[in-house]
């Protein structure tokens, strides 16, 4: 707003990194700011422009997506700042944006971010700050317009690196040098354990083909709370063999007679070449609970839910496919909801546990304007 005033008749460019984040973050957000100045202004949905009108003067404030970076050539800009941008892999928007402003009188480029890391922003504001550029942190516990409830959301459901970053606003290695589950460690996760036929089994899947991979795991109320006893991994014999269906089977076997919680990934409610039967069907059909959406959970939210679990989860020795994926999935460099998939035979399991996980132990988030009111 304060680049409106100094750039009357200007234009400023706002982005989020994708365009939903436009229509969940960025416009809810400058609507409040706006009404609370008292400006008047008006809005067209088809290039998402706001004509923002004071007593004086008037500017404009067009919304864009940053992944889209190259469609802003040619904009003439007086102003311009990126939200989240250290969710950017690279700094090629904000090259372009520095390139656009042209025409107003304070030419201005900012951007605003929780640390993710030691990229792009990280170099240009921190390592090595280049000349005009300013860098200004703050801590959540200091912004004295959240409400407590938020603070104390985010520290019982971030890990204590995630709350260095999000909550200190401190730049670390959330990355744990790429290790995707970097709050794994045998000395602390890996103990006995044994099924307990008393308590139901939970059942983290997920529907690749070669190899499938099944997690077993049963829920306490004391800790530890997570208690992985078994896996079941099988691999495709050849011809049209019910892949689904067989899984099912072994972990019937191996424990009869209990209640099977299954927490497939959504490629379950696609119909398969092999059957008539989606493969959540094919679950239910085995007497299995099917617990799932339509969508597949964010990445991110799935490897967050897992660190996070780590506090008070123990892996059965046994279980030696479960650890390998733990200790050896990592993201691709500079990223922190990037997988690597680069190795046929990591990710499944810990994608399984992760599908189950983000089920029954959810990352909150919290509804700040809600807690507000």
């Amino acid at each position: 707003m304060r680049n409106c005033l100094l750039n009357p008749t200007g234009t400023i460019l706002l982005a989020e990194p994708t365009y939903p984040m436009i229509k969940d973050v960025l416009q809810p957000t400058l609507e409040k700011m706006l009404d609370l100045a008292g400006w008047t202004y008006s809005y067209s949905a088809s290039d998402l422009r706001y004509r923002v009108q004071w007593r004086s003067g008037y500017a404009d404030i067009i919304l864009r997506s940053a992944e889209n970076y190259r469609r802003w050539a040619g904009l003439n800009l007086a102003s311009g700042g990126i939200d989240e941008a250290d969710l950017l892999k690279t700094n090629d928007a904000w090259m372009m944006l520095l390139s656009r402003l042209r025409e107003g009188n304070t030419l201005q480029a900012f951007i605003t971010t929780t640390p993710e890391g030691f990229g792009w922003v990280y170099e240009m504001w921190k390592e090595k700050p280049i000349d005009g550029y300013e860098l200004t942190q703050g801590r959540t516990v200091d912004n004295k317009s959240l409400p407590q409830e938020f603070i104390e959301s985010l520290k019982a459901n971030y890990d204590k690196q995630l709350q260095k970053a999000y909550l200190d606003g401190e730049f670390c290695h959330i990355f744990g040098s790429q290790q995707t589950y970097y709050c794994f460690n045998r000395v602390n996760n890996v103990k006995e354990n044994k099924y307990n036929s008393t308590l139901p089994i939970r059942i983290g899947n997920d529907q690749n083909v070669n190899p499938m991979c099944s997690v077993l795991w049963q829920k306490y109320d004391t800790n530890p709370k997570v208690r992985i006893f078994d896996e079941v991994v099988i691999r495709h014999s050849g011809g049209n063999e019910l892949m689904t269906e067989r899984m099912c089977n072994e972990i019937k076997e191996r424990y009869p007679n209990n209640r099977y919680m299954m927490y497939p990934d959504s490629a379950s409610i696609q119909r398969r070449t092999s059957s008539r039967r989606t493969d959540a069907t094919i679950m239910r059909d085995c007497d299995m609970e099917v617990i799932m959406e339509r969508r597949n959970p964010p990445v991110i939210d799935r490897i967050n839910c897992v660190n996070k679990a780590m506090e008070s989860l123990i892996i059965d020795p046994s279980c030696k496919v479960m650890i390998k994926d733990l200790e050896r999935v990592i993201n691709k460099e500079g990223t922190r909801a990037d997988i690597d998939k680069g190795n046929k035979e990591l990710t499944h399991i810990s994608d399984a546990l992760g599908y189950s996980l983000v089920k029954t132990h959810p990352i909150k988030k919290i509804n700040v304007r809600a807690l507000q009111r």
